[in-house]
């Protein structure tokens, strides 16, 4: 009963906090939402981030409120928050609807295609510029929107017309994790024209048989865990034999984070995919 007394206190100055203030205090709750708040240059409201928030640099000096497990409401509501930035399809639906409950301003982002970021950024912008006096916010949200679609538009053309090749695409080797239709990856491998020997797959993020990958032969092993090289190499040595697909790794905080940087690790992609001649 004390406990439920002091959390109805809190909640109580945390609503009237957020009708009054004038100086927005911002949580985000995934990484990329912190990285998209830094790329507006409202870093100096934030008050607290989620884990592995830690682009740029200065993002890992917040504390953190949000984890894979869910939520830290308790410190939330202790720190006043007057706009909370959330992620759909990653923070648990009822843990955004319990802070919509609590009377939190609260904006859910969902990705679903690469021109959805565009989309984020103008949408976080106008959340944001809401609440300020000037309209500098959503201005710098168009320009940086505008300039994430042409380059998106670009690439689309440069890479519309290669020759489809066959790709694994994984994340780990033990158990050996793939993905299937319904992953995000598919978006950045489309645009290489790459196709993922998992694609059929119903299960997004499948557990799948090594001796498949080998019987598919595809044209490029792709590696997106944070491990050297040599050690995912030393996976691969004892197939060598029946497999002689490049490996190419990539940097999965690029490339799963809904920001304008992925853009930079879909050309990295693409050029080390290039059509192979004999």
């Amino acid at each position: 009963m004390r406990n439920f007394f002091m959390m109805c206190c809190i909640l109580s100055i945390s609503v009237s906090y957020a009708s009054t203030a004038k100086t927005m205090r911002i949580i985000t709750l995934a990484p990329h939402l912190t990285e998209l708040v830094f790329l507006l240059e409202q870093e100096s409201r934030l008050v607290a981030v989620s884990d592995y928030s830690d682009y740029p640099a200065q993002a890992a000096s917040y504390p953190s409120v949000a984890s894979y497990t869910g939520l830290d409401f308790a410190a939330i509501l202790a720190l006043q928050p007057t706009h909370i930035i959330a992620w759909h399809g990653g923070n648990k639906p009822q843990d955004i609807a319990k802070l919509e409950a609590l009377g939190l301003h609260v904006l859910s982002l969902q990705t679903l295609t690469l021109d959805d970021i565009a989309k984020n950024i103008i949408d976080l912008g106008e959340f944001l510029d809401a609440s300020t006096e000037s309209s500098t916010v959503l201005t710098n949200a168009l320009a940086i929107a505008s300039k994430y679609s042409e380059n998106l538009f670009q690439l689309k053309k440069k890479y519309a017309d290669r020759e489809e090749q066959s790709v694994f695409y994984y994340s780990w080797a033990t158990p050996l994790m793939s993905i299937g239709k319904g992953a995000w990856a598919n978006h950045a491998l489309s645009l290489c024209q790459l196709k993922q020997i998992f694609a059929h797959s119903e299960i997004a993020y499948p557990q799948v048989s090594l001796s498949y990958v080998l019987r598919q032969q595809p044209d490029y092993i792709i590696n997106v865990a944070k491990e050297p090289l040599s050690s995912i190499e030393d996976f691969w040595a004892p197939h060598r034999a029946v497999i002689n697909a490049p490996i190419v790794q990539l940097n999965p905080d690029l490339l799963h984070r809904f920001t304008p940087r992925i853009l930079a690790e879909i050309v990295r992609m693409c050029e080390a995919t290039k059509t192979m001649t004999f």
